[in-house]
This record gives C-alpha cells, structure tokens and sequence, in this order.
C-alpha cells in the first residue's frame, strides 16, 4: 500500500512541475517581446496561478499519505513479527537429534507466525498460504494436510514420516484457504461435493517444487492434503542411516556387486525411501561417473540430478513393468524401481538382475525371510528368484529416546516374558523422562533397526523348495543374520530406545 501511495505521489507532483514550468513558459513567450518589464509582471501572475493549485495539491496530498500511513502503521501493529529465517531441512534428512530440535523450533515459529496471520480481521489468505508452503519445503515436509473439524481446520505436515500439527485455524477461514488452493490448482471453486486432483508449481530459496493437489469432500468441508515433490534434494550419506558396522560393511560390499537385486521391506513410513536414495549416492560416489543410474518411481518426489528418473503414469497406460522395459534399452549400469506392485513388474526386475544389471527396488513383507513367499505369491519363478537375489533388508524406525534425560527404567513382567520366548536375556533398559530438550516428551529424533538377509547356497536351495518363510528365517539365523527383534533389542539396551517402542514397531517375534 505505502509503495503505491509513493508513485502516485512521484506523478503527481511531476504534473504539477510540469504545469508549473508551462504556465511561465507560456507567460514569458506571450508578453516579452512587447514590454519585458510587462513580461515580468504577466509571468508573476502566471507563477501564483500556478502555485496556488500546486500548493493546494501537495497540501491534500500530505493529507491522504499521512491517513494513509497511518492506517499502514496500524495495520503492521496487528501483524505478526517477520517469520526468522532458517537453514532449510532435506526431506531425506536422518533424523538425528539436532534435526528433531530444528523441526520442532521451526514448527512452533511458524505456527505462532500463521496463527497471528489468521487471527487479523481480515486475513491475507495470499500471505498465509505462501508462507505455509515455504515453511513446510523449509521444513522437508513431504506432505501438507488440512483436515476440517467441527471446532476449526487443522493443519499438519508429514516430516520425515510422522505427522506433526502446526496449527488450527478457525472455521470461517477454511473455504477462503481451500479457493486459494484451487486458484492455485486452476481448479473449479463452486465443485464442493466431488473429488478433484490437480497441481501448481511454487518457488523457493530452495529450488521450485511442484504441489500435488488432493480434495475430498467430508461432512465439515473440503479436506486436502498436498503433496511436495522437491527438486535439488541434498541425499543421506549412508554412514549416517544408523547401520550396525558390521552390517554396514557387508552393506556397502553388496553395492558393489555387478548385477542382482537387493530388496528393501518395510511398512510405510519405514525409512525405505531414503536407504534406496542413500545407496545410490553410494554407488554414484564409489563408482564414479563410468557408472550409468536410472530410477522408475510413481511419484518422482525428489529430483536428484546425479541419476535419470521416470515417472509411471497408470493412467496412460506406462506402468512399473513398461518402464523397466524402456529404462533397459538404455543400458544402464543400476536401476531403482520404487516398489513391487504386480508380477509383471516382479518378473521384469528378476530378468534384469540376471542379465547384468544391480537393481534395488522396495516390497511390502513383514519381514527379510517373508520377501521370497510374498513375490512367489505374485508368480516368480522360485528358481529365478532364488538365481537373481543377492540379498533383502527389512527395517523399521523408532522414536530416540532423548540422551539428556533419559534414565535406567525396569521392564515390565509382560516384556520380560516377550523377551523370554524369543531367547532373548533380559538386562538393563532406559526409559524417558522429560526435558527443556526434548519438550518434555522424553524423545528426541528417530533410529532405524535391520535385519538383512544375504542369500547363501542353503537358503537359495530353500528358496527353489518352496520353504516356508519361518524356515528360512530359521536358516539365515543359522547363518549369522541378527533379526529385528533383537537388533532393537540391542538399541534398547544401549539407551537409544525403549523397549516398549521396540515391542510397538517389530512384535514379539524373533
């Protein structure tokens, strides 16, 4: 506002100098050749006749601007103080003490900053929205979601897996918010009992983003939840996602091999997605640029320039199995594929482990043992399975307890029986407490637990027979595989979790 006030201001005090010097020109031009002492006089009165206007012009011009700031100053008197800026998070950031300390600094901050933007008179929805999707890239969101309620709309983001609240506004900002959405998203703004899919690109310090748009009508409103894909992502180091040394070091050898495929397991939310994109960087670092990477992935949600990338597209008809096809003919040296999902795609990676290519790809199985029956359920052979894979990595993630004030804590009977059928001998064990650095949660960050299962002649002989996943889970223990229940086991008893958490995330099962 005080910025147009001010060119409006510039041009009109340039019109009235201009009038100004006309007016005296003209009186000059018109009576100096007759009598200059005549002129003079003329010109004098030409001068007051254009004074007078041009006095009475900046004297109400005075006034408007003076209203004017003064409605500005009382209007920043209400908003809330600028938004601090800093560093911005990866959303494939490893969670690791100071990362949760920033996320959660961050996350009061901004909540604070839109709470005093919706609590104005009139809110500036423009404003409210951009500040919230800056905050959630800055944050390395994967995801926004508002959620209306009977007492107001709800705003959360996903960071690095688990949903955090921002903030709740209140209900007669919601259907300004969800058009501000859909102007965005080139949406229709009177379909309010339909579903509608769209998206819009938003640029930050960080790079532009591309903002994938969900709304689904519910009985308080509209709800969407938007999801962030990022490009210029910073990728984990591999030394940082919390494996084991020992297994660490078998890990990186088995990147190294030729050909094969790796299978990464776990539930959603599990931290699949940032050990694949680690393991790239590896493979990309280690090997350098005579090694060729390509990705297929529905969605592409990082942009990484070290490797190509695909997007499926189900809707035309360019699927997970199509994709590997075409990404083939490009002869590349290691091939992510982002999930598992149907036989075809399940056949195509077998086949191309085989033929001289690494592939590490993601499946839903309980457990390391359980990725073999769960893809001979899809329709692989298990000969081929057994010939093409070099190893599977189950893993989970749990909360870190805070090392601040975290303390000795006994275990219940309950637990101390868990422990007992899995062969499992009890021990010293932590628990949380609360502090000023934690919040008083008594965690602080996550850590990821692994099994891994490398494939050995006993097990890939198992594997063709058709063994039952118990059986060869039973194997790889004889051979030295550590199952998640007792790696967790083994954090718990080092302090870095409880084992409540471990029991929550893995069961009882060894």
């Amino acid at each position: 506002m005080i910025a147009l006030m001010s060119k409006t201001a510039r041009f009109l005090w340039g019109l009235a100098g201009l009038v100004l010097v006309a007016s005296v020109a003209w009186g000059l031009y018109r009576h100096l050749p007759q009598d200059v002492g005549a002129a003079v006089q003329q010109g004098r009165l030409y001068l007051g006749a254009a004074v007078t206007p041009l006095f009475l012009m900046s004297a109400g011009l005075a006034l408007v601007l003076g209203l004017g700031a003064s409605a500005a100053s009382k209007l920043s008197s209400r908003a809330p103080p600028p938004l601090a800026k800093r560093p911005a998070l990866s959303p494939l950031e490893v969670v690791n003490e100071d990362v949760a300390i920033a996320v959660r600094e961050m996350l009061v901050e901004l909540g604070q900053y839109l709470r005093g933007v919706a609590s104005q008179p009139e809110p500036d929805i423009i404003l409210f929205m951009d500040t919230l999707m800056d905050g959630a890239i800055r944050l390395g969101a994967s995801d926004v979601h508002i959620h209306p309620l009977e007492a107001g709309t709800r705003i959360a983001f996903r960071v690095h897996g688990v949903l955090e609240e921002v903030l709740t506004i209140p209900r007669e900002v919601h259907p300004r918010l969800i058009n501000r959405i859909k102007v965005l998203g080139k949406l229709t703004l009177y379909k309010l009992d339909k579903p509608q899919d769209g998206h819009f690109p938003f640029a930050t310090q960080e790079g532009p983003a591309d903002i994938r748009i969900s709304i689904l009508p519910t009985n308080h409103g509209e709800a969407v939840a938007l999801r962030i894909a990022r490009s210029g992502v910073r990728l984990p180091q591999l030394t940082a996602l919390g494996f084991p040394p020992a297994l660490h070091e078998k890990y990186r050898q088995l990147l190294g091999l030729p050909q094969g495929v790796i299978f990464v397991a776990g539930a959603t939310g599990s931290g699949k997605t940032t050990s694949l994109y680690a393991s790239l960087g590896y493979i990309k670092e280690s090997r350098g640029a005579l090694t060729r990477i390509a990705s297929i992935e529905d969605p592409v949600e990082f942009d990484v320039p070290l490797f190509a990338q695909t997007q499926v597209n189900s809707e035309q008809g360019f699927t997970f199995a199509q994709g590997l096809r075409s990404v083939l003919r490009q002869d590349p040296n290691v091939i992510m594929v982002g999930e598992i999902r149907d036989p075809e795609t399940a056949r195509t990676a077998i086949q191309a482990g085989l033929s001289g290519h690494l592939i590490l790809t993601t499946i839903h199985a309980n457990s390391a043992a359980g990725v073999f029956n769960r893809l001979i359920e899809m329709g692989v052979e298990p000969f081929l399975l057994a010939s093409a894979t070099v190893a599977t990595l189950s893993q989970r993630l749990v909360r870190a307890l805070c090392p601040h004030c975290r303390t000795p804590s006994p275990i219940s009977p309950e637990e101390v029986a868990r422990l007992d059928a899995a062969g499992i001998a009890s021990g010293t064990f932590y628990g949380p407490v609360g502090c000023e650095r934690c919040g008083g949660s008594g965690y602080l960050g996550r850590t990821a637990i692994y099994e891994m299962l490398t494939v050995s002649p006993a097990l890939r002989d198992g594997i063709s027979e058709k063994l039952p996943s118990p059986r060869l889970h039973e194997i790889a223990k004889s051979e030295g595989m550590v199952p998640l229940l007792a790696a967790g086991v083994e954090r718990a008893r080092a302090g870095a979790t409880t084992l409540r958490e471990v029991f929550r995330v893995v069961g009882g099962g060894a």
